[in-house]
């Protein structure tokens, strides 16, 4: 089990919530940098208007995404007031046993999920030439 993962999550911000989200997105993403140094990317972008939130994480494998999920289990563990619903859970490369397994609690029977576990074709750059 080899190969990029990509993680894309979507979710809407409560109202009145917009600015707690950004502290809050801004705090979380130091901790993914300083605590994840294997993972290639991660990015959050954000429409104010809708108040949607969509998270872009690009990892080298599934084992970087099992390791985000540990760590982000404990960081998460005092709730995310601001987050209102999950609207869309995207991922892209084959899960592990061990990511599958991580995954099981956070993943809700409501919420849509698109999962693309074969990388057909491809490739990623960690510079820009």
């Amino acid at each position: 089990m080899n190969g990029t993962f990509v993680y894309v999550g979507n979710w809407t911000i409560k109202e009145g919530k917009v600015e707690d989200a950004r502290k809050y997105l801004a705090e979380h993403t130091e901790f993914v940098e300083i605590n994840e140094p294997r993972l290639i990317s991660f990015n959050f972008y954000i429409d104010e208007d809708t108040r949607r939130v969509t998270c872009v994480q690009v990892h080298p494998d599934a084992d970087s995404m099992a390791t985000h999920m540990e760590l982000i289990s404990k960081h998460l563990s005092g709730g995310v007031d601001w987050m209102d619903t999950t609207e869309l859970e995207q991922y892209y490369g084959e899960k592990s046993p061990r990511l599958a397994e991580l995954l099981e609690p956070w993943s809700d029977p409501h919420v849509p999920e698109r999962y693309l576990p074969e990388h057909l074709a491809g490739f990623t750059r960690s510079t820009v030439r």
